[in-house]
Parts: C-alpha cells; sequence; structure tokens
C-alpha cells in the first residue's frame, strides 16, 4: 500500500544527503491508516487497523497498543455492553493529531461510532483518556472504513476570551456518524462541554442536506497565516449533475469560530478537467529552481522559493487507469480567492459581468450578494462575519485551473515533497505501493 511507501518517503526526506545509503522499513501485519510525525522528536506514530505503533526517527519500534478488534456493531450505540448485536469488529485508524503542549496523541478509531481517546505522546501504549458514554456529542470520526476524515490543531476564544485548545475536524458521510461536516472539537471539560464535544452548533456548514448529498471526499487539511484550507472532492448536487466529482479547496479564517468565512474554490487539473478528484496533496516551498521555472510558464504567476505551493494528486472519474500531479501556487489560490470574496462584496457576485459565485449548498435561485459595498471591503472583513452571504463557492467558470506536470499509469494515492540543494524532490506512492 502507498502508506508503506510513504513510511519510507518521510525517513528519505529527513536524511536526503544520505542518498545511495540503505533506509530502514517498518512494516504492519495489517493495512496502514494514517501516520503523523512529532515535529520536535521526529517520532512517527502509525495507526493501523486494530493496532498504534510509535517509531524512532530511523523506524525503530518503541511501542505499540492493540486498539481492536473488540466487540462493535454499527447498529449499536454506545457503550454497546448491553447491544445483542455487537460482534468482533475491526478498528480502522480515522484519525492521528498530536498536542504537544499536553504531550499527548489524539486517537480516532472506527469503533463506536468514531469516538477519541488521548494517550501519552512518549509512550502511546498509555492510555489518558477513553470515555464511550457521552453520547452523540462525542462521536467525531467515522464508523464506515471508507469514509476519509482529516483534521487539524487549533484554538478557541470563548465569549470569556477564555483560549482552549481545540481540533477542527471535516469528513464526509457515514450512515451512523455524526452528520456534521466540519466540526469543532474540544480537548478539555469545562461547564457543560465534555472532552471531543462538538463546541459549534450554529453554523451553516454543518447542515445535514449537506452529507449524502454531496459525496464529500475530505483528503487533506492544513493552516497558513491565519487561514485554515481543506481539500475535498464532492459532487454538485444537482440532479443533472450525477455523480461526477470536482476538486475543492475551502478556506476560512481560523479565528472566525462560526465558519461565516467559509469558501469554496473549485480546483481544476488540466485545462478540460479530465484529472478531477483529488487523492492526496501535500504544501511544501519549491526551493530556487522549480519557483523559476513555475514563474518562467507564466502558467502560475510569479513565484518564489519561499512561496508555499499546494502539490496536489488527482484521479479521473473518465479513465480509472491514469492519474496525475498538479501544482498549485498558495498565493494564486488566495489570490482568486478573494476575487471572489471581493465580487461578493462589492459587484453583487459577478467579474466582468459574469456571475462568479453561488451558494454550494442550497437550492434557491436568489440573488446571493445583493448589497454593494464599497470596494476595500474584501480587505477590512477578510472573515465575512455578518457583511457576507455563507458558505460561498466559485463557479466553475472561475475555477483555478493548471495542466499536470506528471501523470502516470495507475492510481497514484500519496505525494510528499522536499527541497535539495534548491530543486523540489516529489515523492510519489500508488495503490500497488510503487
Amino acid at each position: 500500500m502507498a502508506w508503506r511507501w510513504v513510511l519510507a518517503a518521510i525517513l528519505a526526506m529527513s536524511s536526503l544527503s544520505l542518498l545511495g545509503s540503505a533506509y530502514n522499513e517498518f512494516t504492519s501485519d495489517t493495512l496502514i491508516n494514517n501516520v503523523v510525525q512529532d515535529p520536535i522528536t521526529g517520532r512517527l506514530y502509525v495507526g493501523t487497523v486494530n493496532a498504534l505503533y510509535q517509531l524512532d526517527q530511523s523506524l525503530h519500534p518503541e511501542a505499540h497498543t492493540s486498539t481492536g478488534p473488540k466487540l462493535d456493531n454499527r447498529q449499536c450505540t454506545p457503550p454497546v455492553t448491553s447491544c445483542e448485536e455487537a460482534v468482533e469488529t475491526d478498528n480502522h485508524n480515522k484519525l492521528l493529531l498530536i498536542h504537544p503542549s499536553k504531550d499527548t496523541l489524539i486517537v480516532c478509531g472506527s469503533l463506536y461510532r468514531g469516538i477519541c481517546s488521548l494517550r501519552n505522546l512518549s509512550n502511546v501504549e498509555q492510555l489518558l483518556y477513553f470515555s464511550d458514554s457521552k453520547g452523540e456529542k462525542s462521536y467525531v470520526a467515522s464508523a464506515e472504513e471508507s469514509v476519509s476524515v482529516v483534521g487539524v490543531m487549533s484554538y478557541y476564544f470563548s465569549k470569556d476570551r477564555e483560549n482552549f485548545t481545540v481540533f477542527l475536524v471535516a469528513k464526509g458521510y457515514g450512515s451512523h456518524d455524526s452528520t456534521k461536516l466540519i466540526s469543532t472539537r474540544i480537548l478539555q471539560v469545562h461547564h457543560d462541554w465534555v472532552l471531543f464535544d462538538s463546541i459549534i452548533e450554529a453554523s451553516a456548514v454543518q447542515s445535514n442536506p449537506f452529507t449524502l448529498r454531496y459525496l464529500h471526499d475530505f483528503r487533506h487539511v492544513f493552516k497558513d497565516e491565519g487561514f485554515v484550507y481543506f481539500l475535498f472532492s464532492r459532487t454538485l448536487g444537482a440532479q443533472d449533475s450525477g455523480t461526477k466529482n470536482f476538486t475543492f479547496i475551502s478556506r476560512m479564517c481560523e479565528n472566525d469560530h462560526n465558519y461565516y468565512s467559509y469558501t469554496e474554490l473549485q480546483l481544476n487539473c488540466s485545462m478540460g478537467n479530465k484529472y478531477n478528484k483529488v487523492q492526496a496533496a501535500y504544501v511544501a516551498l519549491p526551493g530556487e529552481a522549480l519557483a523559476r521555472n513555475m514563474s518562467s510558464s507564466g502558467r502560475y504567476g510569479p513565484v518564489g522559493a519561499q512561496d508555499k505551493v499546494v502539490f496536489v494528486v488527482f484521479s479521473s472519474d473518465d479513465d480509472s487507469s491514469s492519474s496525475a500531479v498538479c501544482m498549485y501556487p498558495l498565493r494564486a489560490i488566495n489570490q482568486r480567492l478573494v476575487e471572489i470574496i471581493g465580487a461578493c462584496y462589492s459587484t453583487k457576485g459577478q467579474i466582468n459581468k459574469t456571475s462568479a459565485v453561488y451558494s454550494p449548498y442550497s437550492s434557491k435561485s436568489d440573488e446571493l450578494c445583493k448589497i454593494e459595498n464599497e470596494k476595500g471591503m474584501v480587505t477590512k472583513q477578510k472573515c465575512g462575519a455578518e457583511f457576507l452571504p455563507s458558505p460561498l463557492a466559485s463557479r466553475a467558470e472561475f475555477a483555478l485551473a493548471t495542466d499536470p506536470v506528471f501523470t502516470k499509469k495507475g492510481l497514484m494515492t500519496a505525494v510528499a515533497v522536499a527541497v535539495e540543494t534548491e530543486h523540489a524532490v516529489a515523492f510519489l506512492g500508488t495503490t500497488l505501493g510503487e
């Protein structure tokens, strides 16, 4: 599988100067679901089906704990002790996140409706917290193997200006899961909040109609310069559009705890959008050589060696035997998002007299951006608040499009990028483990 390859790539990126020497390899007895690295210690944490591993920087095992199989059933409501349908069920790791200030590892699996636990970052065999009796508000991940889940650490300021550590979670539809597309999860008990409680309830981005109709498939999440970005594919939801997937990157302000600034931008890989479904993504600096080539090509705008680039692996709904890599400078993504948001603020949602925005999860055909504000509103109110309809999405005509820089027969499902001697080196993994 591609994850096994990614483990080798992580080690390779930490020691590219040792090219030509033998690399260690870690092998799991079961399918590897997730890998995360502690940026401080360099340790790796590997979530697999029914197990969790802690490795040192050289991929040598330091600790290991079993996470399944355990008695459960998707039909059962936790705790399952009195559920007659409970059977021995595999536990697929759905999410791993590092909480370094508390020396804890957040571990979310597929058992018990996607409930999470906390483990010791220095020794994953030590369970610090787990509860299956807090009800639906503590269901974080998904009970279904095919539903992808992504998450990122963040913060939350309460009305009393108390600062809480939280993590943001985005996930697709699962028939027995929490129906929230995006949620904010707290990591401590506070008043009526329990550990892993979803503490935002008013957002339109959490509306139930999203879930089954649009087939969201989240693949990556990252933060940069006060924004949170989600990369995912979804259908358009309209009856006449079928189940064709389109790839989007959405952005919202990290301090926008109500998600008012949530805006989606369509990403096209090839001018005809042949490669339409994101499989994996990685954000990295391009290095001098690639930045120079991107700038001189005229396709990406000016790109510097210190400008982050989003490297995305795509598959094709029309050709399952082929996949591709496309590159999107983060600066270009932000510029297009500003254009989209600015159009809603100042020109009634139009760019060059063409409608540029729509409400992605609404069946209403009403005019979305009715008020013409001053031109500078997109700078003054970049996080929307009451001034901006939410959520917003770019129309297909204003997608950010580029051509593939690499195509390959077969399905690529992993990407990582490192810079060595000012050249970007991409590591790509396939479903066959290549």
